[in-house]
């Protein structure tokens, strides 16, 4: 029996109506798969789908480059031209001399409002690249040197996100809450800043982030959903009690009898070894698990009535009727939930619906590839399910449909592991974290994905 204390947390009620939220499943006992856990820019635009934005959230959506006019009479002649020559290679990109040619101009003229904002985005802009480019202490350099030009939620926001990727949250919110007093409506810093609260499972407060977030004039139906989901969660679990083991963090309700709570925590714990025995590694500890009587888990979570799980970043189960029989059943279960947190972690939630189902069901295995022959078999009955057509999403496939794409992503992580390795799928993992996941695919097997689908028949 893992040794556990608990903790009383009681919550206000949120009293926001639910409507249907998305999500995405994956096949185990039932239908069970990860929904991608929040992310910073979703619902601001103007982004593309990798979220790897190379100019800078909002330098698209403002003026960045002033050019100054020579004629002005407080221009000095040497800085007009190292600023003219600035925003010209700044609208090349050529960020290093770009920045260099500003502050040459800064220090001719270091009270011009326009050189200092132009240096600024230019920063930024740099920065950005640096950033997605791994470089952060590079990133770290220029988001401070912009900072100290003026006050700018965009470059408190890019801040942040670098002390967030440095592994340092607690930074990141230091610095959006001293932002947040000057500029209380910016928008990805309250997002920023419920994503923190909600990635600490403090629920309440990502909330209150986010229904501010939409005052300040995000029209998302994303942002809808979220709220709405958060709201169901709060409402759900104002009364549930924490209990913690050696990696976990379960929210629960009261149980009337309490070896069942004994035989979760057990059963995951073990999940958790025969894990890292298979994988060489675990998710992040404390993993998050929520456990739900059945009708809360359907009402809160949205699922169809065949799931038996869902991801959200959290671990989401229903639990009623179980005992020692059920101990072999939890257990796949709760490797199969902790692949997914594994791959979420790995890939930085941009690992391919297949690559997440095939793994988990992998994981989830007795003796991995056990189920090749019935996933061979069902895909023979429904005529042939092709890899390279699956949706990112199986959400919407019908029960039958589904089936088959579940099986599909089984056989081909089965492929890949006996060609290659468990060690090669999971250096894929962490390179689809840094490029789109097909060019992690070429780079880690040396085969485009859509060779390696065809081959699969």
């Amino acid at each position: 029996m893992s040794k556990r204390f608990t903790v009383h947390a009681g919550v206000m009620r949120a009293l926001v109506a639910g409507v249907a939220c998305g999500l995405t499943v994956a096949w185990l006992f039932h239908f069970v798969l990860p929904r991608t856990p929040w992310e910073f820019d979703r619902w601001l635009g103007g982004e593309n789908a990798a979220g790897r934005e190379r100019l800078g959230p909002q330098l698209a959506e403002r003026p960045v480059w002033e050019v100054i006019d020579e004629g002005r009479s407080s221009a000095i002649e040497a800085a007009v031209g190292h600023n003219n020559a600035g925003v010209a290679l700044a609208r090349n990109r050529e960020w290093p001399r770009a920045a260099e040619h500003l502050r040459a101009a800064l220090r001719s003229d270091p009270h011009n409002a326009s050189i200092r904002t132009n240096l600024q985005q230019v920063l930024l802009a740099w920065g950005v690249d640096e950033f997605h480019d791994g470089t952060l202490a590079s990133a770290f350099e220029l988001f401070g040197e912009a900072s100290e030009l003026r006050a700018d939620p965009e470059v408190e926001y890019w801040l942040g996100r670098a002390w967030w990727e440095k592994g340092e949250p607690t930074r990141a919110r230091t610095v959006w809450e001293k932002a947040l007093q000057q500029f209380p409506e910016h928008p990805r810093l309250l997002l920023a800043l419920a994503d923190f609260w909600e990635q600490r499972d403090d629920r309440p407060r990502a909330l209150e982030y986010l229904v501010q977030a939409r005052a300040a004039g995000i029209d998302s139906a994303a942002l809808l959903q979220k709220i709405e989901r958060l709201s169901r969660e709060v409402d759900a679990e104002w009364d549930y009690f924490t209990t913690r083991s050696a990696r976990f963090d379960f929210r629960h309700p009261a149980f009337d009898d309490p070896t069942v709570l004994d035989l979760i925590i057990s059963s995951f714990e073990n999940a958790y070894d025969a894990l890292l025995q298979r994988l060489g590694a675990g998710p992040t500890a404390p993993v998050r698990v929520v456990l739900y009587p059945l009708a809360d888990f359907y009402a809160v979570t949205r699922s169809p009535d065949w799931a038996g799980g869902v991801y959200t970043g959290r671990i989401q189960l229903p639990v009623g009727g179980l005992g020692e029989s059920s101990r072999s059943q939890l257990e796949r279960v709760a490797r199969h939930e902790l692949a997914h947190a594994l791959i979420t972690e790995w890939s930085g939630s941009r690992a391919p619906a297949w690559l997440q189902e095939g793994l988990a069901m992998w994981c989830e295995d007795d003796h991995p590839g056990e189920r090749w022959r019935w996933a061979k078999e069902l895909t023979a009955r429904h005529g042939g399910t092709s890899l390279d057509a699956l949706p990112q999403s199986f959400s919407t496939l019908e029960k039958q449909v589904a089936e088959a794409a579940y099986a599909t992503s089984y056989l081909a992580v089965v492929s890949l592991e006996e060609r290659y390795g468990i060690r090669r799928l999971l250096s894929f993992m962490r390179l689809a974290a840094e490029h789109s996941w097909r060019d992690a695919f070429v780079g880690e097997f040396g085969q485009s994905f859509e060779d390696f689908a065809a081959s699969l028949g």
